[in-house]
């Protein structure tokens, strides 16, 4: 068979990852990475059991159901179950009842009781002055909007996520919350906020119209209560197009299934939190660094899906209720065992969030329409504002730095295959080892990736410590190890993107 025979073949059989491998080595894969990863977890079972007095403080508080005590020192995970038991369920729920009398009795004036829930809502949560201070920066960013100005609208944002690090700004918002989980809250509704406040003075900005929308359609926007506490990110364009659409029949399925999955892991996530004390051993800094190379690998595996349960839940709950109201919400987070590349991480976990970028920072930059320099720009300009949102602080630096590094060394990897000496080279080649070779050459990158978004789940030293203890320690055993586990798993999603691209095919 000639090279452009097989080539052909290749772009028409969905690639090297979608062909399929028989069975036996597949299950060798499958043996490869879930066995490793079964006994990492139970180590840090083991683990859990030794340390649970220095980490917990004993038995005194200990469920009387289940006889542990529960690890509540991920601040995340603990703040947001707080403040959902406090208010923000009452808030959800009232919603949920206002959009059905409204949607029954009301639909000419759905925005208009939409916004006037919020407001009541918000004033319960957080208070008068914080709800003032959002109210103003409303108006800032739609007066930016009227005078349709890109510099002025991003100006704005950005000295507005300044306010949020400053520590002068910090104690004026302190003083204004009146508690330290009224502020904590107030911050985050705040930063999410500054995100959609862009989005549509951006929107209006780009319009060939020179209509522009009213302050209510802002402030609806804004402060949509399903959206307004945890996101996910909605873009204006897409809340606008989908606010009064798609009947309630259509989206029923939809809703039930999300309100399904987000309880079952969110029992699931409680009832670890009982037996596996990950986050608790990882914040001991002290007893992290005298864990076996083993125990360290199983919490970072812990820790690393426990951040994507969180936001399956968080958001699962919050795009369940704005579903309900017709709007098109992002898909929930991708689990991190699927993730094989910096790509794909960025573009699936928070699928949201990556919109916004890519429509207001990596396209206005120029995007890969100009070529691999102006993509990479783009990437980095994305990064640089992520990098800012979230604080700058030294392990999101860290993890943004290394995260651009990964695309580049990918996208420049990608630029090479392309070259005829390695289209040349591959198809020498059958596709199963062609597979096999991009299995390979991924299974670093997976490595490296997972320790980075450690970093910046854990912090720079805990991040040191994976690195020590996963890589260098036992080097080269224990990284060979580590690596040979990532090629099992980067098979096995091949081998599921082998199924439903088949899947696809019949369908």
């Amino acid at each position: 068979m000639s090279p452009t025979t097989k080539a052909v073949n290749n772009k028409s059989s969905g690639g090297a990852g979608s062909c399929g491998l028989p069975a036996a080595e597949i299950v060798l894969y499958a043996v490869g990475f879930c066995c490793p990863a079964a006994y990492s977890i139970y180590c840090v079972y083991v683990a859990s059991l030794e340390n649970e007095i220095e980490l917990l403080g004993g038995k005194q508080n200990a469920s009387a159901l289940i006889g542990r005590r529960m690890d509540s020192t991920d601040f995340e995970w603990t703040f947001w179950k707080t403040w959902f038991k406090n208010g923000l369920f009452s808030c959800f729920l009232g919603h949920v009842i206002v959009s059905s009398i409204v949607r029954r009795c009301l639909p000419k004036y759905k925005k208009e009781c939409f916004l006037a829930y919020s407001l009541l809502s918000l004033y319960c949560v957080i208070g008068l002055k914080p709800l003032a201070l959002l109210t103003l920066h409303n108006l800032l960013f739609y007066a930016a909007a009227v005078l349709r100005s890109k510099l002025l609208c991003w100006g704005l944002g950005t000295f507005l996520v300044a306010t949020l690090n400053s520590s002068l700004f910090r104690v004026l918002q302190y003083r204004l919350s009146g508690s330290e989980s009224t502020y904590y809250l107030t911050l985050s509704i705040t930063a999410i906020s500054i995100l959609r406040q862009l989005s549509f003075s951006l929107e209006v900005c780009r319009r060939k119209d020179k209509r522009v929308c009213s302050v209510v359609d802002l402030f609806v926007y804004n402060f949509y209560i399903p959206l307004a506490f945890l996101g996910p990110v909605v873009t204006y364009d897409t809340f606008q197009e989908h606010f009064n659409n798609t009947p309630v029949v259509d989206r029923a399925v939809r809703v039930c299934w999300y309100i399904c999955r987000v309880t079952a892991w969110a029992v699931i996530t409680e009832l670890a939190c009982y037996f596996l004390y990950f986050c608790a051993l990882e914040q001991n800094s002290p007893l992290f660094e005298s864990l076996p190379p083993l125990v360290v690998a199983g919490i970072g595996y812990l820790q690393g899906h426990f951040l994507h349960v969180k936001y399956v839940i968080f958001y699962g709950l919050t795009s369940a209720l704005a579903i309900l109201d017709g709007l098109e919400t992002p898909p929930l987070p991708r689990c991190v065992s699927t993730c094989y590349s910096f790509r794909t991480t960025w573009k699936y976990f928070d699928s949201g969030l990556n919109i916004f970028l890519v429509r207001y920072v990596y396209i206005p930059m120029g995007g890969s329409r100009k070529g691999l320099l102006w993509q990479l720009l783009g990437s980095a300009g994305c990064f640089t504002f992520v990098c800012y949102w979230h604080g700058g602080h030294d392990n999101i630096v860290m993890w943004s730095v290394f995260n651009w590094a990964g695309i580049v060394a990918e996208s420049l990897g990608t630029a090479l295959i392309k070259t005829n000496t390695a289209k040349t080279y591959l198809n020498t080649h059958s596709l199963r080892n062609q597979r096999r070779m991009k299995a390979a050459m991924f299974a670093p990158v997976a490595t490296l990736l997972i320790i980075n978004n450690l970093v910046f789940v854990g912090g720079r030293q805990a991040g040191s410590v994976y690195f020590h203890k996963l890589l260098t320690s036992n080097f080269p055993v224990g990284a060979l190890g580590l690596i040979f586990s990532m090629y099992c798993s980067v098979q096995l999603i091949f081998e599921l993107e082998c199924l439903f691209y088949k899947k696809s095919k019949t369908e």
